[in-house]
């Protein structure tokens, strides 16, 4: 195998596409966290490694040659084990990810928190509607501080075990328009969000700074010094052409 690619991103759904195309032999990695998932391009794989050691032994048996980590900007844990396993090896990483929106204008006018605890003490701090952009796995640290709030929790699958009478799930997927975006959030008082992170603003971003509405942003966790880093999947691209020769 010339690339393994961590997917799970629009970013490794463009990579594995330029790989096609390239005709590299590359095959896309799925945590399978969410059960509603778009067929990828090119050979794909669903599941764990079982850690470090596993991950180890799965690239040195397939004969990986380069390991892209092209997961959200928050699987830490995932991240952790590229940069150990292909330490290890000797291999040649790369981390595939969108700038941090801590760059955009606006950002200084966010409450930036280090984690979801945090961002949840922050949001019942706003009076109002409460709008959570973080998925479905970190809902339950919401549910003491909010627990008597109107809370719109929006992600993919909904969240496992009941949930407060006041809540709803909107279940929903994205890209979103930022005339949906301005129509949701004429119902909320704060956003909490994470920072994964563009080239540009998020359309919820413009919303809830045309709209007034308060935002509540996750920083992102720090991430192992091992490997190289890019920014765009065109760039990713032209590193795998490079490494393979």
């Amino acid at each position: 195998m010339d690339v393994l690619i961590l997917g799970g991103t629009r970013h490794a759904r463009a990579l594995a596409q330029r790989m096609v195309d390239d005709g590299v032999d590359a095959v896309t990695s799925l945590a399978g966290v969410t059960s509603s998932r778009r067929p990828l391009p090119g050979a794909t794989r669903v599941g764990g490694f079982g850690g470090v050691d596993g991950l180890v032994d799965f690239l040195r048996e397939n004969q990986v040659k380069a390991l892209v980590n092209a997961t959200h900007p928050f699987a830490g844990s995932m991240t952790t084990h590229a940069a150990s396993a292909a330490a290890r090896l000797g291999l040649p990483l790369l981390r595939l990810q969108a700038p941090s929106w801590r760059t955009l204008p606006e950002s200084g006018e966010w409450t930036w928190v280090a984690d979801h605890d945090e961002a949840a003490r922050a949001a019942a701090a706003v009076p109002g509607t409460v709008l959570l952009t973080v998925g479905r796995q970190p809902v339950p640290h919401y549910l003491p501080p909010l627990a008597d709030r109107t809370v719109i929790a929006r992600c993919i699958d909904a969240p496992d075990g009941p949930l407060p009478p006041r809540w709803t799930v909107l279940r929903d997927k994205g890209p979103f328009t930022l005339e949906s975006e301005k129509t949701l959030l004429t119902r909320v008082d704060v956003m909490v969000s994470k920072d994964s992170g563009g080239s540009g603003p998020d359309p919820k971003l413009v919303a809830a700074r045309e709209s007034g509405v308060a935002v509540v942003m996750i920083s992102r966790p720090s991430a192992p010094a091992y490997g190289e880093e890019v920014a765009t999947p065109e760039q990713a691209a032209e590193w795998v052409r490079a490494r393979l020769g």
